[in-house]
């Protein structure tokens, strides 16, 4: 498959994305990466395929965040660890090809890539 979409089912962003793809008839595979972990290799893959800073892919409302990583100056490894044992700090949905990630809020960001 050329395209996956990282999504989380029960996020009204991610199922935006998700919609948003199928009317544009872009085949693509779903991860739902809550159920289906990413490792620590992938996740870092994604964040060096996005033009992003690794923080860019942090959810700072989630509680875990502030409660444990809130104020804190973290390194790339760290952020890519919260996210390796907190899957929920990820935003979403993520999109990706072979070459690019793009965090896909909102969907029509998602096109940057194809």
């Amino acid at each position: 498959m050329k395209y996956k979409l990282l999504h989380n089912p029960r996020c009204r962003k991610s199922r935006e994305g998700m919609e948003f793809l199928k009317t544009k008839k872009i085949e693509f595979e779903t991860i739902l990466y809550l159920s289906d972990l990413l490792d620590k290799n992938q996740i870092e893959e994604i964040i060096d395929k996005s033009d992003l800073n690794p923080i860019d892919f942090i959810r700072k409302q989630e509680i875990v965040w502030k409660e444990s990583f809130k104020n804190k100056s973290l390194s790339k490894s760290q952020i890519i660890q919260a996210i390796f044992e907190n899957p929920k700090l990820m935003q979403r949905p993520i999109f990706v090809s072979k070459n690019k990630a793009i965090i896909a809020n909102p969907p029509e960001e998602s096109l940057k890539i194809l």
